[in-house]
């Protein structure tokens, strides 16, 4: 594969109807179902608190709007616009939003089912 371009107007946000992230929205960049190692895209998440038992990934998020509270393996930490997080897999993690977020995700490998 070589450079690949995501213009603009092919990112759109969509709501997410079902599983953990129900409520929230999301703009698929580069799908975890894609042809590429990693996974991105924009995540935008209100008032809720979700837990992810062990994360399959390991994830990059840059904080672009709100803020987050993010529980990984007991370390707890918040972020707000500008700040980055790196999230290592295999870990528990809890995400609280009092109000909203929206961030940028980089995951690695995108093989969200494990194979």
């Amino acid at each position: 594969m070589s450079i690949k371009k995501i213009p603009r107007e092919s990112i759109v946000m969509n709501k997410i109807l079902d599983g953990i992230w129900s409520g929230s929205n999301i703009a698929e960049v580069l799908p975890a179902t894609g042809d590429t190692k990693m996974s991105c895209g924009i995540h935008e998440l209100f008032e809720s608190e979700t837990i992810v038992e062990k994360s399959p990934v390991d994830d990059v998020l840059y904080i672009l709007e709100g803020e987050i509270e993010i529980d990984s393996d007991g370390i707890v930490k918040k972020f707000q616009a500008g700040d980055f997080a790196y999230l290592p897999a295999g870990v528990r993690q809890k995400f609280t939003v009092r109000n909203r977020v929206k961030h940028i995700y980089v995951s690695y490998p995108c093989n969200w089912s494990g194979e």
